[in-house]
């Protein structure tokens, strides 16, 4: 006989790994800001580069120094619009799901500041600093005609104001697995890209650190209230 129960779970590691797929999928589902920022980015980067004049629309449209001084909004918001090459399409599935999270932590107006923070604020970094070292003899001129476009310090950015979503007992977890991701690739390559991608991470969390202060302020305030 039985007690009319099912047997117990054999892989409870397999019913969590659904249970994640779930929850990213309705995130993803009710993210319409991240869906369409990606959708536009993969459409604008698929039409630029599977035409002929590809290279002609990236030099013009790329966050480097030269396109800063002569056209600064247009270098700024349209570098975020395309990726510079197909691979770099897969990039827009992690940028989803952490713009996804982002818009359902904060909503879609903080989720804006938080991902153009991290892009214009990152490629103005990068511009000094280049700038800065061709100046002085440092670095090669060609530098500030360089294709600079994208969606990685957007990205950077997320995941670095995503780590006040992260459960407390993570949060370090979090922290380091992050700061692995964008620091480690730049001890080898040190490209100026790579140094964006720290600037928009250290950003990202910045930004979350403003942000955590304010709610603690307020709950205090909150709290001594009559």
């Amino acid at each position: 006989m039985t007690d009319g129960q099912g047997a117990p779970d054999r892989h409870p590691a397999r019913l969590d790994a659904r249970a994640v797929l779930r929850d990213v999928g309705r995130t993803v589902a009710r993210a319409d800001l991240a869906l369409a920022y990606c959708v536009t980015v993969t459409a604008v980067s698929l039409v630029v580069l599977l035409g002929p004049h590809a290279d002609a629309i990236l030099d013009r449209v790329s966050g480097n120094v030269e396109n800063l001084l002569s056209d600064p909004l247009v270098s700024q918001l349209a570098s975020a619009l395309v990726v510079e090459s197909l691979p770099g399409l897969a990039l827009v599935v992690p940028l989803l799901v952490a713009l996804a999270y982002l818009q359902r932590f904060v909503g879609r107006l903080a989720s804006l500041v938080v991902g153009l923070a991290g892009h214009v604020g990152a490629g103005l970094v990068v511009a000094a600093g280049l700038s800065n070292g061709i100046f002085r003899g440092l670095l090669d001129e060609r530098l500030a005609e360089a294709t600079d476009v994208g969606v990685s310090y957007v990205l950077a950015s997320t995941t670095g104001f995503l780590v006040l979503a992260v459960p407390a007992r993570l949060r370090w977890w979090y922290l380091a697995a992050v700061a692995a991701c964008w620091l480690v690739p730049g001890a080898f390559s040190r490209t100026f890209t790579d140094a964006g991608h720290v600037s928009a991470l250290v950003i990202g969390l910045l930004i979350a650190l403003v942000a955590a202060r304010t709610v603690a302020a307020d709950r205090r305030a909150r709290a001594e209230r009559p």
